[in-house]
C-alpha cells in the first residue's frame, strides 16, 4: 500500500496495474497463502478485493495462466497449479 496524503492506495502508479495484481498473487502462492491445487476466488470477485476493473483482474489472470501458475476449467473456475516444480520455482524466484 502506499500513502496518498490522507488515504492509502493499493497500487503504485510507475507500474501497470495489472502486473502489480500477478505480483500479489504470485506472493500469496510462493507464500501458501494460496496453497498448490487450491480454487482462487472469481476475477468479479477479486475486482472488489483489488478495488481495479474486472478487466484488469481477468488480464492478470490470463498472464498468470500463460505463465503456468493458474489454470482454469470453464464450468468451475481457477486453480493454482499443482504441480509442485511450478511452486518451487516460483518461491526461488521471489527469494531472487
Amino acid at each position: 500500500m502506499i500513502q496518498k496524503g490522507d488515504r492509502m492506495e493499493l497500487f503504485e502508479s510507475t507500474k501497470p496495474i495489472y502486473l502489480q495484481i500477478m505480483d500479489l498473487i504470485k506472493k500469496e502462492i510462493a507464500t501458501g497463502k494460496l496453497p498448490p491445487g487450491s480454487q482462487m476466488a472469481s476475477f468479479r470477485e477479486l475486482a472488489m478485493q483489488y478495488q481495479v476493473n474486472p478487466n484488469t483482474v481477468q488480464r492478470a489472470l490470463s498472464e498468470l495462466e500463460r505463465e503456468g501458475l493458474v489454470k482454469s476449467d470453464r464450468t468451475i473456475g481457477r486453480f493454482i497449479n499443482d504441480q509442485g516444480e511450478m511452486v518451487k520455482t516460483l518461491k526461488n524466484q521471489m527469494i531472487e
